[in-house]
């Protein structure tokens, strides 16, 4: 029986939200209320902060249920090793 999705929605600056499913069909996003575009540099910035503490934040949690490490690689060429947290 296959388990259900892993979903977490989250506020992020602007007014945004972004919804994060990690499921049977791989890890997906989807935007409140739609994807955003920023005319300012500096809020576009701030923006691209809050989503990517938010997305370590839900992979984190991810490894932690997982039980090991979680590589992501960025559209930028970043890549983040999340390790998995304490298990409570």
């Amino acid at each position: 029986m296959p388990l259900p999705p892993f979903c977490r929605r989250v506020a992020l600056t602007h007014g945004y939200e972004v919804e994060f499913t990690a499921g049977a069909s791989g890890l997906s996003r989807v935007w409140y209320p739609a994807p955003p575009v920023f005319r300012s540099r500096r809020a576009g910035r701030r923006f691209l902060e809050a989503y990517r503490a938010a997305r370590n934040d839900f992979v984190r949690d991810m490894a932690t249920m997982l039980g090991g490490t979680i590589v992501v690689c960025d559209t930028e060429g970043a890549v983040n090793v999340i390790e998995p947290g304490v298990r409570q």
